[in-house]
């Protein structure tokens, strides 16, 4: 009777021991658990506030020339910069750095578009030379960061008449309300026939990205009086995207349509299909 008690008690002191070290690996894993999960939510929270603080910086682009805009002569090589920073640091990926250049008066034609070099310290450039004197302006498209900026120089180049400038300085600024709004067209000059394209246009008033705007983009063939209209979604703040297929060869035409409230401007590209 004795050992068959004794054996009894140690049955059951084995199986309460049994049930306390069963009790203490549950609360351990329930320890380890919540520290993981504080953890991993403060992982979160920091990534969270750093790309909340990622956002809060604006993409921002310096233009300028060398020499200085006050010294560039007709015949004589000068080199065009941007330089993107965003918040304290430079940006040396940028996406896209191209540098639109126009002769005023030339506003409706194709307009030369440059890809910048980068020079390194978020420098991109390019060098340009020009054969006439006259006002001219340059537009430096930048893409970096998931944004978009495009800021506008004016240069002017060489002997101009001090009253022909200011009678152009004076026109142009007559004209800044109603232009202040511009577009970009991004695609390559040419394209395969049956491939779906990616029509990316960017809409910007004045340096700022213009966001919610009604975008679409007209495509043709040249000679043919058939227009098809593309509905363009917006995918970034002042970027906008459709696809299209051209389902022949030949010469086409490509025209962006920005609208939003009474601001209205649109841009034209050729480009081959082949």
């Amino acid at each position: 009777m004795r050992a068959a008690r004794s054996a009894g008690n140690w049955n059951g002191r084995k199986n309460m021991s049994i049930k306390k070290l069963g009790i203490s690996i549950a609360l351990s894993g329930v320890l380890i658990l919540g520290a993981c999960g504080e953890q991993n939510e403060g992982n979160e929270s920091g990534s969270h506030q750093h790309e909340e603080g990622e956002a809060l910086h604006a993409l921002e682009v310096e233009l300028t020339t060398q020499p200085g805009p006050d010294e560039l002569q007709d015949g004589e090589a000068f080199t065009i910069e941007a330089k993107v920073t965003h918040g304290d640091e430079t940006v040396d990926d940028a996406k896209e750095v191209e540098f639109e250049f126009w002769k005023k008066g030339e506003e409706t034609e194709e307009h030369e578009m440059i890809e910048g070099e980068s020079q390194g310290e978020g420098i991109y450039s390019i060098e340009k030379t020009v054969d006439e004197p006259g006002i001219y302006y340059v537009v430096s498209h930048v893409t970096a960061r998931d944004m978009h900026t495009m800021p506008k120089l004016e240069l002017a180049i060489g002997d101009i008449e001090e009253t022909e400038h200011a009678h152009d300085e004076g026109h142009e600024d007559s004209h800044s309300h109603g232009e202040e709004v511009s577009g970009h067209i991004m695609m390559a000059d040419t394209v395969k026939a049956e491939d779906e394209v990616e029509l990316t246009g960017h809409a910007m008033n004045g340096d700022h990205p213009l966001a919610e705007a009604d975008v679409r983009f007209e495509v043709w063939k040249e000679g043919e009086e058939k227009h098809d209209f593309i509905d363009a979604s917006e995918v970034s703040e002042g970027e906008y995207k459709a696809s299209h297929t051209f389902t022949e060869a030949g010469m086409f035409h490509v025209k962006l349509h920005i609208e939003k409230g009474e601001l209205h401007t649109h841009k034209e590209k050729i480009l081959t299909v082949k």
